[in-house]
């Protein structure tokens, strides 16, 4: 039987069946590889099937080939081009999916994401500022500082300009409303003190002992609030000097100082004798004392000092012929010894009674100063006795 023959007999019986049957020819047909072009009797068997697949009878023939190919695993389909159609469509969405991750910035060959919840990812560490960024931040912060000291300085010193102002103004109103009724003894004791040592222990007092406080005026001043009690203490000292020097030179401080001059100019008419204390002895030496600190005179000197008056001083050497400071009493004492001196002579002007206290403490030997004792009190009276005579003797040659 040939090879036609049997491929009809096996399309009659799949008709009638419905079952494909393979004649030992159709599979010996199937083992023999495929021939190559141009030689054996392959091309020719090769032939034979593809002219029954193209006649009437061709459709079992053609299941019959179909079937034969699903059998050999594949091969054959994939050479014959049975499987192309399926190929091409993964290669080409293969292409645009390389295409669509290069857009996107990934790689053709990334292995796929796992669906699923996304997770979130930590915020990346902020990196370190550069050098000069941080010396611009420092520069910035010290610019700023600066500036804030600066205008913290100035309304310091404004603040102490107004204070000086209200305690002078102060002084001018006790002066003036006493004036007005002097009494008979003849003198007034003024215990009022306007030093750049009140002052500084005014603004010292809370911070040095106030953590808080401290700190703030430490900004104020431009100065680090680790510093030392004495650093910061010797720079609000000099603020507080340049507002004394500043005021002292300024039109209010001129104006209001010849206010002070023009009442005690009427206190001198009048034969009233003021008496102040020349320095300030409160705590704020005794701050400096325990800091290891030191300060010229002129720190505890009072601003109300003039010679038109009597002030206490600190040392004999203080004072001068025209500026009368006597060392060694209070100013309690020393009111009671020139109202004492007033009632033994009442005639004595206030310049006598300063040029008598000037010689009683004033060594005649040396020429130096000393304190007031009981010996140079005994001895003021003596002088207030003995002027009274020589104006008596006056009184009765004129």
């Amino acid at each position: 039987m040939s090879v036609r023959s049997a491929q009809a007999q096996a399309a009659i019986i799949a008709r009638t069946t419905g079952t494909p049957t393979r004649t030992p020819a159709a599979k010996e047909e199937v083992r023999k590889e495929p021939a190559k072009p141009g030689t054996g009797k392959g091309a020719t068997g090769g032939a034979a099937a593809g002219k029954s697949a193209g006649s009437s009878k061709g459709a079992g023939a053609q299941g019959l080939q179909n079937q034969d190919g699903m059998e050999s695993g594949g091969s054959v389909g994939a050479q014959a081009g049975g499987g192309a159609g399926s190929l091409d469509k993964r290669e080409a969405q293969g292409q645009g999916r390389g295409r669509f991750d290069m857009l996107q910035g990934e790689s053709t060959h990334s292995k796929p994401v796992p669906q699923g919840p996304a997770r979130e990812q930590p915020a990346p560490a902020a990196p370190e500022l550069s050098r000069e960024k941080k010396a611009a931040e420092d520069r910035e912060h010290s610019h700023n500082a600066a500036r804030q000291a600066l205008e913290g300085r100035a309304k310091l010193q404004a603040a102490l300009a107004q204070r000086i102002q209200a305690g002078m103004q102060d002084v001018l109103g006790r002066l003036n409303k006493f004036i007005k009724s002097p009494g008979r003894l003849g003198v007034v004791n003024l215990t009022l003190v306007l030093s750049e040592s009140a002052i500084t222990y005014e603004l010292w007092k809370e911070p040095s002992s106030v953590p808080a406080r401290r700190e703030r005026m430490a900004l104020t001043l431009g100065v680090s609030p680790a510093s030392d009690n004495s650093v910061l203490l010797g720079e609000l000292m000099s603020i507080v000097h340049q507002a004394f020097v500043d005021y002292q030179a300024s039109r209010p401080g001129k104006e209001t100082r010849a206010q002070y001059e023009a009442v005690l100019q009427a206190y001198d008419k009048a034969g009233v004798l003021p008496i102040v204390p020349g320095h300030d002895t409160g705590p704020m030496l005794a701050e400096l004392a325990g800091l290891k600190m030191t300060a010229p005179e002129s720190f505890s000197r009072s601003l109300l000092v003039d010679p038109l008056l009597l002030a206490v001083g600190l040392n004999p050497d203080e004072g001068s012929d025209t500026q009368i400071m006597v060392a060694g009493l209070t100013v309690a004492q020393l009111g009671t010894l020139v109202a004492h001196m007033r009632r033994l002579n009442p005639r004595l002007t206030n310049k006598q009674v300063r040029q008598i206290l000037l010689n009683a403490s004033t060594d005649l030997k040396t020429m130096g100063r000393k304190l007031m004792g009981n010996m140079e009190v005994e001895q003021v009276q003596h002088m207030a006795r003995q002027l009274l005579k020589l104006q008596a003797v006056e009184q009765l040659y004129v």
